[in-house]
């Protein structure tokens, strides 16, 4: 049979909890932070990597049609490796300039980011802000260049040849 505590004894018991779960998230959190931070100069090293073979070696082996199915795939696998970066950067920099709390204001994980870019601007971290600047803007354009390669590949099998440019002949 389960005991309903109602007054005082409830509440206490209700705050009890509150505060246990509380302190699970912020050590939790913490323990993350440091991962990230033992991670953090293989991070920045292996993101660069990604962003360099993104534009040394999938973008000019876009000439061949063949190779464009794969290149989607692999422009979007080097877009996602590039946003987990993106995102462990994030989280590090929001706990450590903001704390807990920072966490908390960004509820939703989409915005870690966002949030955490005007956090390095405002503190002025250029470094950082610079980094997050960079790695947020590739993942974008790999992104988006990886769904345009699928869009160019569906209609080069469609069609066959492909011209991008449309021309009007001229008598």
């Amino acid at each position: 049979m389960i005991k309903i505590y109602t007054g005082l004894k409830g509440n206490l018991i209700f705050l009890f909890f509150i505060g246990g779960l509380l302190l699970f998230l912020s050590i939790f959190f913490l323990g993350i932070a440091k991962a990230i931070q033992l991670l953090l100069p293989l991070l920045i090293v292996v993101s660069y990597a990604l962003i360099i073979v993104f534009l040394l070696i999938i973008l000019p082996a876009t000439f061949f049609k063949n190779l464009r199915p794969n290149l989607c795939v692999y422009s979007m696998l080097t877009s996602q490796l590039l946003g987990v970066a993106t995102w462990m950067m994030s989280f590090f920099f929001v706990i450590k300039a903001f704390g807990f709390l920072g966490i908390f204001l960004a509820l939703l994980f989409q915005f870690l980011a966002p949030i955490a870019l005007i956090g390095a601007i405002l503190k002025g971290s250029w470094h950082i802000a610079g980094h997050l600047t960079i790695w947020i803007s590739f993942t974008n354009a790999m992104r988006f260049y990886s769904l345009w390669l699928l869009n160019l590949s569906s209609r080069d099998q469609n069609k066959g040849d492909i011209i991008d440019v449309d021309a009007i002949e001229v008598k």
